[in-house]
């Protein structure tokens, strides 16, 4: 097991820079008090398809994890540690990173779409053995316009 960080080399175009821009969002950049461990920021990185974010929401889930296994405990009113404080606030930390994830790959809903070309769709209608949809576009539009007048010749 390793740790490593280098704040020089954060960035999402290497290996050892999606390393530490983990490490950077999830807090996790002292080297005399690792919270996890290179290895397992790697898999999450797989996991995430090297989406820092997702990857980092998914350490700071098992950082939680860490903490939440720890009670909270208090000395005579003068001591006292919470580490239910700390599951709580590395939660929210992976909601925030998931949130941050979905903003930058574009997918905020977990949704793509591609765009079909007028061409294609043109060239769909265009096929001699396509089965004919049951339904079009503005099909009881009154009156039609310029625009449907395609869909009405097929």
């Amino acid at each position: 097991m390793s740790f490593s960080y280098d704040a020089s080399n954060i960035s999402t175009s290497t290996f050892a820079g999606r390393l530490n821009a983990v490490r950077l969002i999830v807090g996790d950049t002292d080297s005399s008090d690792p919270l996890v461990q290179n290895e397992e920021i790697l898999f999450a990185l797989t996991q995430a398809s090297n989406n820092i974010y997702y990857a980092g929401s998914w350490i700071a889930n098992a950082i939680g994890s860490k903490f939440a296994r720890l009670v909270d405990t208090q000395l005579d009113g003068a001591i006292s540690s919470k580490y239910s404080d700390l599951t709580k606030k590395y939660s929210a930390l992976s909601s925030k990173l998931r949130q941050e994830g979905q903003r930058f790959s574009g997918t905020a809903l977990g949704i793509t779409a591609g765009g079909v070309s007028k061409t294609a769709v043109e060239s769909a209608y265009q096929e001699s053995d396509r089965v004919q949809p049951q339904f079009i576009s503005n099909q009881f539009k009154n009156p039609p316009s310029d625009e449907d007048q395609y869909i009405e010749d097929y």
